[in-house]
């Protein structure tokens, strides 16, 4: 599926949220574009309202601010029992701690940026009433890099230390994965990489890696990452997938920054890339011997 039918996917799927909103030729009110007209057939009950009508724009950003932003309008009419602002938390819910994740393409998150209440079309007693959820698009590429990658190394120890946790770039990813209390789910970005030193024969790199964990439960997201940071701090290393050591050579855990967008572990990986290989031994000679 593209993005769109994931997002339409996601929407249509929620219970919560569908048992509040108009139907549409036996489908709930939730379109990707301009809605049909409210004299077309297949409105049920003779009404269009609530609806959820959609947009969304990507964008290219390298400073990780968004991917781009996505547009929910939820409209009402004054006469209708429920009010956008009981349905808004309803989409907010839809897509909180959501990968999405279309074919060929790079998983997105999203984050909730505002809400806007508005009015539109008063035609006499009958008023409709809306309001506008806005989210930023954040997308979670693929990290996995060169041998010896610091990104896999981190990744794979979060998974044997925490082998409920779904790790983005080890664990297989569906078309809609959704972080839970008993399984978060867990990207390790690679920020920046600098040479510190170097030797005839090894190069020293330090890796700077940023660690999200996703969970809709803060509670369990904080004893999470303090225990991923606390037991980064008794190992001191991390065994990369050549066997070689990466040393933990700082570690900050910052637990008000945006898990989203930023991440909550901070680590600088000091791991070594060897300028020569070993050289096998080579066979000079053959001598037999004959008894």
């Amino acid at each position: 599926m593209i993005l769109e039918e994931l997002i339409h996917k996601r929407f249509v799927s929620s219970e919560n949220l569908v048992k509040h909103l108009a139907s549409f030729n036996g489908a709930p009110a939730v379109f990707s574009s301009e809605p049909p007209d409210e004299c077309q057939e297949g409105w049920c009950g003779n009404t269009q309202y609530p609806e959820v009508i959609y947009n969304f724009d990507l964008q290219a950003n390298e400073e990780r601010h968004s991917a781009g932003t996505l547009s929910v309008s939820l409209l009402c009419q004054n006469t209708t029992e429920i009010a956008p602002e009981k349905i808004e938390p309803l989409v907010r819910d839809c897509l909180r701690d959501v990968i999405l994740k279309p074919d060929g393409g790079t998983p997105y998150c999203f984050t909730w940026a505002r809400t806007d209440a508005f009015t539109m079309d008063e035609k006499k007693s009958n008023v409709t009433i809306g309001c506008e959820v806005r989210f930023d698009i954040l997308e979670y590429p693929s990290q996995e890099t060169s041998d010896p990658d610091p990104v896999m190394a981190v990744g794979t120890y979060i998974k044997k230390l925490y082998p409920e946790c779904l790790v983005m770039g080890i664990d297989k990813m569906e078309e809609i994965t959704e972080a839970t209390a008993t399984c978060p789910l867990v990207y390790c970005r690679l920020v920046s990489v600098e040479k510190s030193e170097e030797t005839n024969t090894v190069a020293w790199m330090d890796g700077r890696i940023a660690v999200h964990v996703l969970c809709p439960e803060s509670e369990k997201r904080m004893k999470v990452t303090a225990a991923i940071a606390n037991d980064m701090s008794l190992s001191g290393e991390i065994i990369m997938l050549d066997y070689s050591p990466m040393f933990i050579k700082r570690l900050q855990v910052n637990h008000k920054s945006d898990y989203l967008k930023d991440g909550q572990i901070f680590m600088t990986g000091h791991y070594g890339l060897l300028r020569y290989k070993a050289k096998p031994h080579a066979l000079t000679e053959v001598r037999v011997e004959q008894k």
